[in-house]
């Protein structure tokens, strides 16, 4: 008995003192998604999918060429709607490691979901990317084939600002044109006052 005590003791103690070392930072962020359903020159964009085909990382070359495809298309195509994200950091005081990260987007496009997220440690700060493989079906919309479908938060520790960038583009399964939505979100704004520089 006194050594089950002595295990629950040792066990809060060890957990009361990483939470004492956990750095929670919460940002606000304003911007906007677009959305359409307009096809983009296929050259720019199939180079674009196949650079990153099955590639859990972006590269320099990939993002490129997705912006070239997004640039071919109509200002008026795309129909922007505003929105506003909330980012809950949790982040480890001593090594500067992510322990966690929450975000809200209001109003939350329907596109996105639950997905697997890899992170990055910048000198600047911190990228999250989540992320589902090109050719994955779409988890909410079975009708959908993941063409692109990438979300990268991303704190500035210097600034003070934080930033929320996205590319999902979607095709439909039975290949109806026209059909295809690509959302683009961007927002950006700024986190709580941080005592912390590197």
């Amino acid at each position: 008995m006194n050594r089950l005590i002595l295990v629950f003791t040792i066990l809060f103690i060890s957990n009361s003192a990483t939470a004492d070392n956990t750095k929670k930072v919460l940002c606000e962020l304003e911007g906007n998604y677009s959305i359409t359903y307009e096809d983009f020159r296929r050259n720019y964009f199939n180079e674009a999918v196949e650079i990153a085909k099955n590639v859990a990382v972006t590269t320099t070359q990939s993002i490129f060429f997705l912006n070239r495809a997004k640039q071919t298309l109509n200002k008026d195509a795309w129909d922007k709607n505003k929105i506003e994200v909330t980012q809950y950091w949790a982040i480890d005081e001593e090594s500067d490691e992510l322990l966690k990260l929450d975000y809200v987007i209001e109003p939350a496009p329907v596109w996105i979901v639950q997905s697997d997220w890899r992170k990055e440690k910048k000198e600047t700060g911190l990228i999250v990317t989540h992320f589902l493989e090109n050719g994955a079906m779409h988890p909410n919309y079975p009708e959908y084939k993941v063409d692109v479908y990438q979300l990268n938060n991303e704190i500035n520790w210097y600034t003070g600002k934080a930033r929320i960038k996205g590319d999902i583009w979607l095709k439909r399964v039975d290949k109806k044109r026209g059909k295809d939505p690509k959302i683009e979100i961007l927002a950006k704004g700024k986190c709580e006052k941080q005592t912390k520089k590197f």
